[in-house]
């Protein structure tokens, strides 16, 4: 009887012992991580080749960063084959296929494509959901005056960095912004993000590095000026000369004895021609780059040969 009473004893110990252990070794082994769909989605789509693999995981991280600060999907694409498609249509198609948007399928996306068929580059951007309001027409054509330079230097990355910046500074700039579609017709010039005109672009690289945005600076600057001001104005507080040059002069003896002109030099002004706007002076400029897609998504655009 006090042999069974041990067994059954030890049994119970060795059960205790044993379920005590398993939590331990449960708490202490990480439990297997399913990658979120945010972490696993693709932002950049080099099909041509321009970058390397370095460079490509480099502009992933990128789009990750702006379009949690855009909270928008940033989208980067090459291609040197459109499959004789138009780079809107290839864009529209693209959209369609991939359904991209932040935290939501066909949601706010931003894209770029940069087109490398030979005799045939070109660079195009889309605004996709809240993005064809923010991102809009005119604002595009802002974004692509920024990123010519590089377009047209080969340096490609940069441009890509540059649209990344811009087009989350756009999405978080509400100024201006008006979330109704234009009316008319697709291709008319005045559809889908125009109705979102918001002026002249602010640089967004400028407007955060440049030292003088910063207000200490300014003032400082201001402070300066004043303590020069003040002290030029002290130092002539003096008194003041009241002899005039008549005091010196004889009448009598003073006149005009020669003259003569002499040809010195022509001075030219030139002033730099404004840009042509689309309405004839005021207003948008946009090329009108919006439509909607076979798959009937509305988005802003623009596009350009470089």
């Amino acid at each position: 009887m006090k042999l069974a009473c041990k067994k059954s004893a030890l049994l119970a110990l060795s059960l205790i012992f044993t379920v005590i252990a398993g939590l331990f070794l449960y708490g202490r082994t990480p439990l297997p991580v399913k990658a979120s769909e945010e972490d696993s989605k693709q932002y950049v789509y080099d099909n041509y080749g321009l970058f390397s693999e370095e460079e490509v995981n480099e502009l992933t991280d990128t789009c990750k960063k702006y379009s949690e600060k855009a909270k928008a999907d940033i989208i980067m694409i090459t291609s040197g084959d459109l499959g004789g498609k138009a780079p809107i249509d290839y864009m529209e198609d693209f959209y369609d296929e991939k359904g991209f948007g932040y935290e939501e399928q066909f949601g706010s996306t931003v894209m770029m494509l940069i087109n490398m068929e030979e005799g045939n580059r070109s660079v195009t951007i889309h605004g996709y959901g809240k993005s064809e309001y923010y991102v809009n027409n005119d604002r595009i054509e802002y974004i692509q005056d920024d990123i010519g330079g590089f377009l047209k230097a080969a340096e490609y990355k940069k441009a890509f960095i540059e649209f990344a910046k811009e087009s989350a500074y756009y999405m978080n700039e509400e100024k201006g912004v008006k979330e109704t579609p234009a009316s008319g017709e697709p291709g008319s010039g005045n559809y889908y993000g125009e109705s979102s005109y918001d002026g002249p672009s602010n640089y967004y690289g400028q407007k955060e590095k440049n030292p003088f945005y910063n207000t200490f600076l300014q003032l400082g600057i201001a402070l300066a000026i004043g303590a020069v001001t003040v002290g030029i104005m002290a130092a002539n507080s003096g008194g003041r000369m009241t002899a005039q040059g008549r005091d010196y002069m004889d009448g009598s003896n003073s006149g005009i004895t020669d003259s003569r002109d002499d040809y010195l030099r022509t001075t030219t002004t030139r002033v730099k021609k404004p840009t042509p706007q689309s309405n004839g002076g005021s207003g948008p400029r946009s090329s009108g780059g919006g439509g909607i897609s076979s798959g009937g998504h509305s988005h802003s655009g623009g596009s350009r040969s470089f």
